[in-house]
């Protein structure tokens, strides 16, 4: 009876299995439904939250303004100082977004399919969301999504750059063209999988208001359970941001792990270039098995099966301690499932549990 009226009418955002948590030994596992790297992080982060374990000022809240990460970020992504700002994870800063920008019955356009935490976040708002899909090829009609823009006049638009699941990427100059065409819409672009297309609109932010990028330390940083994320906007925007941002959320060792990752840039640069290789090896195994895959953006593919036998297939790779995502779940996607790309080794006993699955049909 006392719950927020927009919490009682939305679905909630749709878990894995929690089955791979539950295994003992998750050294057997390959953990490829959440897109989390399958390597560990730089050594350089072990190395200095241990170093801070020792030293640091552990009973101290963490570092509320820390000068260091901002200037390291702002020389990643290229961009001043002031057009950055860190959370504690790209989700968490989706929630900094509603609550700054968003009002009840404010209408939202998403993407889709896409990732579905953006939903969740501006439902709970009271924000009413539209989904734009794409076409049967995961597409955007440029022109079609144009006039759907000009008739619904939504007040913001959420996308995905590389979409998660189907792989979508959006050059710089098809957004540029969206942005400056309606400036009365607030463009949220994701850029979680960045780092495995080197395509993005960070520059945009510098002379557009109504651009605000979301990135992650998840993927390509291998720094999933640290929980860092940042945005990159106007100075305006990122003061926005930051009057209701809780600077003690992000830990302390969050903030050491984040810097140290961006100490080694070759290591996440080496992982990288190895996903990338392993996602064409890949997907030409599956190819020779008739499998339909869409490879665009990211380190992950998105597949279709014939729907007789996914629910096979999946359970099969899970009693081979490989967990994959179900994309059933979302409309039109009920023959889909998504594969995180790991290591070539990692991937090689992939195929050849397909191959064995395949085989004992």
């Amino acid at each position: 009876m006392f719950a927020n009226k927009y919490i009682k009418a939305f679905k909630p955002y749709p878990l894995v299995s929690h089955k791979a948590w539950e295994i003992e030994n998750k050294k057997d596992i390959l953990k490829l439904d959440w897109n989390e790297a399958t390597i560990p992080p730089s050594p350089k982060v072990k190395e200095n939250i241990l170093n801070f374990l020792d030293n640091g000022m552990i009973n101290w809240y963490p570092d509320v303004n820390n000068i260091k990460l901002l200037e390291k970020l702002s020389f990643y992504a290229k961009v001043p100082i002031k057009n950055i700002q860190y959370f504690a994870s790209s989700d968490s800063l989706h929630e900094y977004i509603a609550r700054t920008f968003i009002e009840p019955e404010d209408r939202i356009v998403i993407v889709a399919p896409t990732y579905d935490n953006f939903r969740v976040v501006v439902e709970s708002s009271g924000a009413l969301t539209e989904f734009y899909y794409l076409d049967d090829n995961f597409c955007l009609d440029i022109d079609n999504f144009e006039y759907y823009l000009n008739l619904h006049k939504p007040k913001i638009v959420y996308i995905c750059n590389p979409n998660n699941p189907t792989g979508t990427l959006y050059e710089k100059e098809l957004i540029k063209r969206l942005i400056s065409k309606f400036e009365n819409i607030m463009f949220i672009v994701d850029e979680a999988y960045y780092e495995f297309t080197g395509v993005s609109c960070a520059s945009l932010a510098l002379d557009y208001e109504n651009i605000l990028i979301s990135r992650t330390f998840s993927k390509a940083f291998a720094l999933a359970s640290f929980r860092v994320g940042y945005a990159i906007a106007s100075q305006h925007n990122i003061r926005l941001l930051s009057k209701i941002r809780n600077p003690k959320n992000i830990t302390t060792f969050s903030q050491i792990a984040a810097i140290s990752a961006l100490d080694d840039l070759e290591y996440m640069k080496s992982y990288v270039k190895e996903v990338l290789d392993a996602k064409i090896y890949f997907k030409n195994e599956l190819e020779k098995l008739n499998i339909k895959v869409f490879d665009g953006g990211g380190n992950f593919v998105l597949i279709k099966l014939d729907l007789s036998i996914k629910k096979e297939f999946m359970n099969y790779l899970s009693m081979k301690n490989i967990f994959i995502r179900d994309y059933g779940h979302i409309k039109g996607m009920e023959s889909y499932i998504r594969i995180t790309i790991g290591t070539k080794e990692q991937m090689n006993i992939v195929v050849t549990e397909i191959k064995n699955f395949y085989n004992a049909k």
